[in-house]
């Protein structure tokens, strides 16, 4: 072969693999634009989150995307085409609510078994990362439909996929302070070495200590419940901020779903942080200074009826502990655990 020859395979060859190459390029920049955020925009939703916070909340892979939608929310995407990879979308949206929330006359939005987001911006979550942050009481035009002395909080629903709680609560909390700053209602900083940082989880639900129930000192009440079932509790938070315990009875295995068990038959709240306290004072529950600070002690009795015997006949046959017996002597123990005035 003459030296034409060989220098026409040796330009095919070259130009196969240049061809190769530049075909893996154009694979692996597809790869990287569709399935990471290397190509993609670094702040989301009008700059209320970055997509390398998003991108840590959700437990998915692929590229982090999100968009503002009419109510002024946000919905985060993480998406890809590979193989294997999961999808996972969370909205996180304004929402009004009652001038007393999260201590509703029937529902707590806020207790011992959720993961409690303490500081100038609280909030409270499930185990599987919903729930919401709450914005300053300026916020309340924020939401449609807000009512007068409501207020407005950024409610989080993971809609697919899995989540990393601490992660979604902390991007839940930026994209609320941002969306406050938009709205020119800027909450005020969180004070050096507050709890206002992370997430603080949900003990594990354990039988009661029936001399310290709660681990409150002073707290007690009777070692067993109806039928010998023992005393349970749940707690969350933190007392320097706002704390929770949930009390149950431990329930013989009924192959019902959780959420048809009886639950907490009492909850039980100290709360001193600020943010707060508007609405536990709105509920009308006890109050006090407690080291300079205001202080509110939140009893809910109404889930007391449903989750014990009926009557106060059948409490007493079945030697249940008086419903005053529990928020008396959770009071008087915390106002003395305390040091109140």
């Amino acid at each position: 072969m003459g030296r034409t020859g060989t220098d026409h395979t040796k330009r095919r060859r070259a130009w196969l693999v240049t061809a190769g190459v530049c075909a893996l390029a154009v694979v692996a920049g597809v790869t990287v634009a569709t399935n990471t955020n290397v190509l993609g925009p670094r702040d989301l939703c009008d700059g209320r989150l970055s997509s390398e916070d998003a991108g840590k909340s959700l437990d998915g892979f692929g590229r982090v995307t999100g968009k503002i939608n009419y109510a002024d929310g946000c919905f985060v995407e993480q998406s890809g085409w590979l193989p294997g990879t999961k999808d996972a979308r969370v909205a996180l949206e304004p929402m009004s609510v009652n001038a007393v929330d999260p201590f509703g006359r029937k529902v707590w939005d806020m207790s011992g078994a959720q993961n409690i987001l303490p500081g100038a911006l609280p909030g409270a979550f499930d185990q599987d990362g919903n729930g919401w942050v709450s914005l300053p009481p300026d916020c309340t035009p924020i939401a449609a439909g807000t009512a007068q002395g409501s207020r407005t909080v950024l409610h989080v629903n993971v809609e697919q996929g899995d989540v990393d709680p601490v992660e979604l609560a902390r991007l839940a909390r930026g994209a609320a302070r941002e969306l406050a700053v938009d709205h020119d209602c800027i909450p005020p900083a969180e004070e050096p070495g507050s709890a206002g940082t992370d997430l603080l989880e949900a003990s594990a639900v354990t039988r009661s200590d029936p001399a310290e129930v709660c681990g409150l000192t002073g707290f007690t009440l009777a070692a067993t419940a109806p039928a010998g079932s023992p005393l349970q509790e749940q707690t969350s938070g933190s007392r320097d901020d706002a704390w929770f315990c949930d009390l149950s009875l431990e329930q013989p295995t009924t192959g019902l779903d959780k959420d048809q068990e009886h639950g907490a038959f009492a909850r039980l709240a100290i709360i001193q942080n600020p943010a707060l306290a508007p609405s536990a004072k709105e509920r009308g529950f006890e109050h006090a200074v407690c080291g300079g600070k205001e202080t509110y002690f939140a009893t809910d009795s109404l889930t007391f009826e449903w989750a014990s015997p009926e009557t106060e006949e059948e409490r007493a046959a079945a030697a249940f502990f008086p419903k005053s017996d529990v928020w008396d002597r959770f009071t008087a123990a915390a106002r003395t655990a305390l040091a109140c005035d």
